[in-house]
Order: C-alpha cells, then structure tokens, then sequence
C-alpha cells in the first residue's frame, strides 16, 4: 500500500507539472521539459539497458528514444498539431494508471509471463478503461462531441501502441537484468519506465497528425 501512494504522489506531481507547462507555458516550455526527459533517459537510464560500448547502445537510440522525443518537440511547435500532444499524454497516462490499479485489485491471468510478469489482461482491460474516460474527459472540456464507436476504436489504437511500448521496455530491462531504468521517479522506477507507451504511440500521432486532427478537429 505504501509503495500505491507513493506511486500516486510521483504521477500526480510529474502530471501537474506536464499539465502545468503544456497549457500555461509557451511551447518553448514544454519542449525545454521534454528535453530535459530525453536527456535524462539517454545519459542516466539508456547504460542501465546497453553496454555504452555495444553497437547496440549507439545503433537503438537514435530511433529509440532520440526520434520519439523529435517527434514529440515538432508537435508541440506547430499549432495545428499542439492539441494532439494533450490526447496523446491523456490515453497513454490513463492506460497506465488504470492498468496498474485494476491489474494490482483483480489481476489473475498474466499477460506476457516471459517479458513482464506484472502484466494481466484484466488490468489491459482496465487500463482501456481509463483510457477511454481520459479521452472523453479531454473532449468534454474542449466541447467536442463524438460518437462511441470513434472514441473506443481511437482509443484501442492508442493503448495497442502503448502495450508494445511498454513489453518492449520490459524486454529490454529484461535482457539487461534490471527491475527498473532508472530510480528518479519514486514508485514508477525511472522516465523511460513512464515514457516508454509514450514513444512508441508518438509515431501514429505523428504519421497520422492530419487524420487525427480531421477526426477531431475537422
């Protein structure tokens, strides 16, 4: 129980922060913050899944984690394309927070045992959950109205995305020995533990930043 309230305080500060710099600041902000991440993850937290002299500590971050975050910064400096960076970060942190409380309450049928033994599907299920509510709630506020099937569908896209991201995070941490990437974040391990669903959805928002737009915006 201790280690659920301390996970809770460390994602409400990290998202107060987030929600803080993303509506309130100029884009400069928030990319100066997304910045600041990457460099966390590739200075503090990449050595800790790679030998900083195997080819493939040099090879694998140049797409992951370098392009996500590029892609993340071209986001949120073109205004037609800001308000995607919201729905992003709302669908994957919702996913997150949801599959960890309904997998911690109900969780029976693990998921991947091999990779990520933490994992069950009842806590996918809840994580979609919450992820759909994320989404509707995001929607709510900017008036927008959309009918079920295109929220769910959406929304089921974007976890998909964000499950990968995340096993292969846990493979990676796997492969290497290590229970967490890093220990900056109390009770969620290191940022690249909490990105990891982020970077790996990032590129559908971003190859497909005009029909998500159209979809909602249009």
């Amino acid at each position: 129980m201790t280690n659920f309230y301390t996970r809770l305080i460390t994602a409400l500060t990290l998202g107060t922060c987030f929600w803080l710099s993303y509506t309130y600041g100029p884009p400069l902000l928030f990319s100066a913050l997304l910045i600041a991440i990457a460099s966390i993850i590739i200075v503090c937290e990449w050595q800790q899944l790679f030998n900083i002299k195997s080819w493939s500590f040099w090879l694998i971050m140049p797409f992951y984690p370098i392009l996500p975050f590029i892609f993340l910064i071209m986001l949120n400096h073109q205004p037609l394309y800001h308000p995607l960076l919201l729905i992003l970060f709302m669908i994957v942190f919702s996913f997150d927070t949801g599959s960890y409380i309904v997998g911690s309450l109900l969780g029976m049928n693990e998921l991947c045992p091999d990779i990520s033994r933490g994992k069950t599907w009842e806590g996918v299920f809840g994580g979609y959950i919450f992820a759909c509510i994320g989404l509707i709630f995001v929607l709510w506020e900017q008036n927008i109205t959309k009918p079920w099937t295109c929220i769910s569908g959406f929304t089921a896209i974007v976890c998909f995305l964000s499950l990968l991201g995340d096993l292969f995070e846990s493979w990676l941490k796997r492969r290497a020995g290590v229970k967490d990437s890093g220990t900056l974040l109390p009770g969620h391990g290191g940022f690249l533990d909490r990105f990891d669903g982020i970077l790996f959805a990032v590129f559908f928002f971003y190859f497909c930043r005009d029909f998500i737009v159209r979809l909602f915006y249009g």
